[in-house]
């Protein structure tokens, strides 16, 4: 960086990007906020003396990051920054699931840079464990709990609660959306789970093939330790629900911490937890990206430089 500041254009200012915005500002990381983009320009928590622009404008920083969520407009805005040169950096784990193995390939051939710590795990480095494991061995497997909502239902339904009650706690104690369907039919997992498959094996590989089961109309006896399980091996990735043993470490999963497990070829076995969501702990993965750029890398995800 030779002692300036990486100037960035930011998309999306809900709960993560409000988070990241304070973290530029207070963190020791030489970081500006150039500019941001918006959905509503009229919000009042709007951080004072940046610029509001359209977000293809974001391209004036030196860096994108993008927080927004959702599929076509990212598609668009990560498309037009790495043709640009620009680094594109992402916590919208849709858009790495959907459209990831483009990205790189358009990462490499602009040599320009991808990263999305913060797409899986949250405030739990996944994505960093399994890229150091993958460059030093050969992994095997990896299974894993990485929703928070499923989780949160599970319980509760194991504890004797049907799983309407379940739900409607689970939405009250802010743990699922008001539409929960995208966690509780599997895809937030399955997304995750062909992200870090595909760094764990050097291909991408895509949402669409992973094998999907969810929880809804699931019986769940009481006593009984449930969990949305995400497992993948070189050849195969599903998500689905199954009964565990109360000893075992995924089992431990509860709220929103996340657990996954990673077995080697050798048979050792490495595991990484915690908060899988929250806006602070979201913001700290996506700051830490932005620390590998600072320091003068340029990973790519999913690519050979990552």
């Amino acid at each position: 960086m030779n002692g300036q500041r990486l100037r960035i254009g930011l998309i999306g200012w809900g709960t993560v990007g409000s988070a990241f915005g304070e973290l530029v500002r207070t963190g020791p990381l030489p970081l500006t906020l150039a500019c941001l983009a918006v959905r509503d320009r009229e919000r009042r928590d709007l951080p004072k003396g940046v610029e509001i622009v359209a977000p293809e404008a974001t391209l004036q920083g030196d860096v994108v990051v993008e927080l927004a969520g959702g599929l076509d407009g990212p598609l668009t805005w990560a498309r037009q920054a790495l043709d640009a040169g620009k680094p594109y950096v992402t916590a919208n784990k849709a858009l790495l699931a959907t459209h990831g193995g483009e990205l790189a390939e358009r990462a490499e051939r602009r040599v320009a840079a991808l990263l999305g710590s913060a797409s899986v795990g949250g405030g739990a480095p996944m994505i960093e464990t399994v890229t150091h494991l993958a460059a030093t061995a050969t992994i095997e497997r990896i299974r894993g709990i990485v929703n928070a909502t499923t989780t949160y239902i599970l319980s509760a339904m194991g504890e004797g609660r049907s799983y309407g009650d379940a739900l409607r706690e689970a939405q009250e104690a802010g743990f699922a959306e008001a539409d929960p369907s995208f966690d509780v039919d599997g895809r937030d997992a399955a997304q995750k789970l062909a992200i870090l498959a595909s760094v764990d094996w050097g291909k991408w590989r895509p949402e669409t093939d992973v094998d999907t089961t969810g929880i809804v109309g699931l019986t769940v006896g009481a006593g009984e330790t449930v969990r949305l399980v995400a497992e993948a091996t070189k050849e195969a990735m599903s998500v689905k629900p199954m009964p565990i043993d109360p000893a075992d470490p995924l089992a431990r999963a509860a709220g929103i911490e996340n657990v996954l497990e990673i077995t080697l070829a050798d048979a050792s076995v490495f595991r990484v937890s915690g908060p899988g969501a929250g806006g602070r702990v979201t913001a700290g993965a996506v700051y830490a990206d932005l620390a590998r750029l600072v320091a003068g890398e340029r990973p790519i995800l999913f690519g050979s430089r990552s």
